[in-house]
């Protein structure tokens, strides 16, 4: 390696050991900035015929997102590997720039197997795709006050993007360009392991590293074996030949963790929720963001690496496990949705802690926790990790989307649907649901009113549909993509993140000094309303007493009331 590159890897903190020119060690308390970060990736793109640095596409803020391509003799196309046998191995840092690690942990990866025949022989098997930065109009808006928790490094970017967007909460509405050009690419390059950098915030404890993997029930049953007796094991023993320990990512629910600590639910919002619906295991390592911060690179670089290792040893089994995964997604016939913790089944793992007292805050004068590092825990805990559905949907044969909602159609499309547009206006036997109760949150939420505990029931009926209209086929390998976006209870789909909300408000109304002729005309008519009407005069003294809330009653259930109110313009074809 040239003198000079070698000491711009000194001065930003990252090492040769005195060993082997193979290891690479971090040191020191800066994290590479932007430009730092894509100029080593520009050099070794220029020095080394395994490593090619592309664009993908573009942040809100206007810059590339790039996308660094480790490829031995394979080139450097979805279809090239593909074609050579190979798995992919997707790396995604700084999505939230506040959490730089894998930044530079990227780096150190990216290097340690360019520079080492014995390990660029992990890439016989396997690809690695690596986005440096992901936001990157984030790691611009670089500070050191924005993580209050965490213990370095000196500087580091803002979790929000040039549109202070969490984009790690818009993987299913994709308001960024940085969603959408991600999207796209994931579309093309579909891997077999989506991995995700992270710091992790939370209680003390001696842990350097938490992994959150995809949560188990949610994926289709071959994934989820390999995951969980193959994936998830290797990598645990990886750490621990590393000295390193690392424990599951956990919520405690306000609690102690001694008193028990649970998995986390990675809706379809998230990545790796999101990574799922396409029967990709998803992996997030979560840094722990009291320790040093070269601890936490180098234990996120090891992750990294043992992660590439456990590929590597079982990279026929991986093939076979994602095709019968996709082959179960193709052609199963309902699918899950809406998943909650079981409570009820307990399990117990190690846990490595600190003692957590009481003290009185010398600055509010009241009890504040404090977790006492003179005094480690090493104990069992409980474990709660079962997720069950609240919401089982029967697949349809197709959905037709109304081509005036091109907001969900354009999103469909950038996630590999497959569409065809109806030739000529005609009218289908279809399922429709319609709107009933929902909560919605009080406050702006991602840009959004996001909507939950979403009701709706559902009528089978003669409906219009139009030339232009798009029809989705069901029976492909993107089915349970299309089910979350699509089904009005979903929540994470179109109607929860408002993409629909305007069939919730009416158009027109009436008034009472007109409807009260209409009105009693309309009763006279209909013997099973006036029944119905008087049975709700009788049972409700509130309604009985209101006359605006009668006539609008009746209103709601007359000719003139118009048909498209709470309607789900998404239309389910059953036949």
């Amino acid at each position: 390696m040239p003198f000079s590159y070698r000491l711009s890897l000194f001065l930003t903190g990252l090492l040769f050991s005195a060993a082997t020119r193979a290891q690479l060690t971090f040191e020191g308390n800066a994290s590479a900035t932007w430009q730092e970060a894509i100029a080593r990736y520009q050099r070794m793109d220029s020095l080394y015929s395994g490593a090619k640095l592309t664009v993908i596409g573009h942040d809100d803020g206007g810059q590339p997102i790039h996308l660094f391509i480790l490829s031995d003799g394979s080139g450097f196309t979805p279809d090239s590997i593909r074609a050579a046998g190979k798995n992919i191995l997707w790396i995604t840092n700084a999505i939230h720039p506040g959490e730089p690690d894998g930044i530079d942990a990227s780096l150190m990866l990216a290097q340690t197997l360019l520079d080492s025949d014995q390990l660029m022989g992990l890439l016989v098997n396997t690809a690695v795709c690596i986005v440096p930065v992901y936001n990157v109009s984030g790691a611009l808006n670089r500070g050191s006050y924005s993580r209050a928790n965490q213990n370095g490094p000196l500087e580091y970017g803002f979790r929000g993007n040039a549109r202070n967007l969490d984009l790690n909460r818009d993987f299913m509405k994709m308001d960024s360009e940085n969603a959408r050009s991600l999207v796209s690419a994931l579309t093309r390059w579909d891997p077999d392991i989506y991995f995700e950098t992270h710091v992790s915030d939370g209680a003390d404890h001696q842990y350097i590293m938490a992994l959150l993997a995809t949560q188990k029930d949610k994926l289709a049953p071959a994934l989820a074996k390999f995951m969980t007796e193959v994936l998830v094991p290797e990598q645990y023993k990886w750490m621990g030949e590393k000295g390193l320990l690392m424990c599951p990512y956990f919520e405690t629910g306000g609690k102690a963790p001694e008193l028990g600590l649970r998995g986390f639910y990675d809706s379809p919002r998230y990545s790796t929720g999101y990574n799922a619906l396409f029967d990709r295991i998803g992996i997030v390592s979560e840094s722990h963001v009291l320790k040093p911060y070269a601890e936490r690179v180098n234990a996120t670089y090891q992750l990294l690496l043992g992660t590439l290792a456990a590929m590597d040893q079982s990279p026929r089994d991986l093939r076979k496990a994602r095709a019968a995964a996709k082959e179960h997604t193709r052609t199963r016939t309902s699918f899950g949705m809406n998943w909650r913790l079981d409570t009820t089944v307990v399990d117990s793992i190690p846990w490595k802690g600190y003692t957590a007292r009481t003290d009185t805050s010398i600055v509010t004068g009241l009890p504040r926790l404090r977790y006492d590092r003179e005094a480690p825990t090493d104990t069992r805990v409980p474990w709660r990790d079962t997720y069950r559905p609240s919401l089982i949907v029967t697949k349809p044969s197709a959905y037709i989307v109304p081509r005036q909602w091109h907001e969900a159609i354009d999103r469909l499309r950038l996630n590999g649907v497959e569409m065809r547009l109806l030739a000529k206006d005609t009218v289908l036997l279809a399922e429709q649901d319609s709107i009933g109760d929902f909560s919605t949150v009080p406050m702006a939420y991602e840009g959004h009113s996001l909507h939950k505990n979403i009701e709706a029931t559902r009528q089978l009926k003669k409906v219009p549909v139009h030339a232009g209209d798009v029809l989705i086929p069901m029976g492909r390998t993107t089915d349970r993509y299309v089910i979350e976006a699509l089904e009005s209870r979903a929540e994470d789909g179109f109607f929860a993140w408002n993409f629909f909300d305007a069939i919730l408000q009416q158009k027109e109304w009436f008034d009472g000094y007109v409807f009260e002729d209409l009105a009693a005309r309309l009763l006279a008519h209909d013997p099973g309303l006036k029944v119905a009407f008087e049975e709700k005069r009788a049972s409700d003294p509130m309604f009985a007493k209101d006359a605006d809330a009668q006539l609008a009653w009746l209103y709601r259930r007359s000719p003139w009331m118009e048909s498209t109110w709470r309607k789900h313009p998404v239309l389910r074809v059953v036949e």
